[in-house]
């Protein structure tokens, strides 16, 4: 036992270290202006829902009709209370981090201990597709990960009403969870326990009733990707999957069959028609739920083979210097913030008056958003200038520490006249 509780205080500080460093890195992000428009869009839909509209000017349309996020709500006395982008910035960074907590627990729960259950826990910290949800855009997708573990610790606990509150919560967050609640009430009814499986299925029925029911009576369609049975890069979509198994050392090869309960998790990247999922995706909104699913059939691959435990660290280690797609990788340093610049879109943030931001501008508009009568341009703006994604400058950032910030920047990132 109390190599158990010296296991979950491990995952507490592991979560508490993970939190710090990016919470540090996004701030960074959003002073430099490189948030894209997601971050403003839900800044704006918290502040309007002081007065009942999800209205926003990055989506120009109520939120609540581009998905069926109605959860989110919950966060809207935390913005009216702290009117910052910053807010949602914090919030992203724990729910992501803090899906380790659930994970330790679905660990425990299949027996794993000390290094093993340690070990599960800093790969899942460490893996680019947590990385890539804590430093991406805020995205409803952020929250997908704590459900959904929280989800299957209470459904291996047969925890009738812990099970359908996680499962209600997640299916509140976005659409598509009303189809994988489905989909695992299903699998849960046949295999494990047929009383919560089966409510499961009538909880994610309902639920699909009523978003349908309601998107038809106001006649608004959710902003769902189409699909197409023609895979486009197959190659990058497998490089993604690269990224999701190699941190755990491949320990969900070890379920064998049971790996199949996430062909619908997959046909919803592979077939996706307008947005391409590859390697530099692997942290970027659908691929929350396979974070999920990947991070809970790793727990059960360390526990029938303990030889994936062993090798999942150096693993983990090697991805993340030299795989992931975040700042946070060899040779990438932090932004070099133009302080002057995140000043005038403070000046818009805290000001009343009325102004369009170019599309291009979207860095700005994540600041500015708290106010209403800010608004982000619709049209495309293929004149805006493009910036370097990011800062492989070391020099450049280790002077602008000592207050030696470099001439020429764009977007934080120093540049040539």
């Amino acid at each position: 036992m109390k190599a158990t509780s010296a296991s979950l205080r491990a995952t507490y500080v592991a979560v508490l270290v993970f939190a710090i460093v990016y919470v540090a890195l996004d701030l960074n992000k959003l002073y430099a202006l490189r948030y894209g428009a997601d971050l403003g869009t839900y800044v704006q839909t918290m502040v309007n829902l002081q007065h009942g509209s999800s209205w926003n000017y990055g989506e120009w349309r109520n939120h609540f009709q581009v998905h069926d996020s109605w959860a989110l709500a919950a966060l809207a006395p935390l913005v009216w209370a702290v009117p910052r982008a910053d807010t949602l910035i914090v919030v992203q960074v724990l729910a992501v981090g803090g899906a380790a907590i659930p994970l330790a627990l679905l660990g425990r729960e299949l027996g794993l201990r000390g290094v093993a259950l340690g070990v599960l826990v800093v790969a899942y910290l460490l893996s680019p597709a947590a990385h890539g949800l804590a430093y991406d855009n805020f995205s409803e997708n952020a929250f997908v990960p704590l459900l959904a573990l929280c989800g299957a610790v209470a459904v291996r606990r047969r925890s009738f009403w812990a099970a359908m509150i996680f499962a209600q919560l997640l299916m509140g967050v976005k659409e598509d969870q009303i189809l994988f609640v489905l989909w695992f009430g299903a699998a849960c009814a046949v295999w494990w326990d047929r009383r919560i499986g089966a409510a499961l299925l009538v909880l994610a029925a309902a639920n699909g009733v009523v978003f349908w029911g309601i998107e038809r009576a106001l006649s608004a369609r959710p902003n769902d990707p189409q699909y197409s049975l023609a895979v486009y890069d197959l190659a990058g979509k497998i490089g993604m999957l690269f990224l999701l198994l190699a941190p755990f050392a491949f320990a969900p090869v070890a379920i064998r069959r049971w790996m199949l309960l996430a062909l619908p998790l997959l046909a919803e990247i592979f077939f996706m028609k307008p947005w391409n999922y590859e390697p530099s995706r692997v942290g970027s909104h659908y691929t929350a739920s396979l974070l999920a699913a990947t991070a809970a059939a790793a727990a059960f691959g360390f526990s029938r083979a303990p030889i994936f435990a062993r090798a999942a660290l150096p693993c983990a280690i090697l991805v993340t210097l030299f795989l992931n797609d975040t700042v946070l990788r060899a040779g990438r340093w932090p932004y070099v913030v133009d302080w002057p610049a995140y000043a005038r879109a403070v000046a818009l943030r805290d000001g009343r008056t009325s102004v369009m931001l170019r599309r291009g501008e979207e860095g700005v508009w994540a600041v500015a958003a708290v106010n209403p009568k800010v608004e982000l341009d619709p049209r495309p703006d293929p004149q805006f200038p493009g910036c370097p994604a990011y800062d492989t400058n070391a020099a450049a950032f280790f002077g602008a520490l000592r207050g030696r910030v470099p001439e020429h920047l764009c977007g934080g990132v120093p540049v040539s006249p």
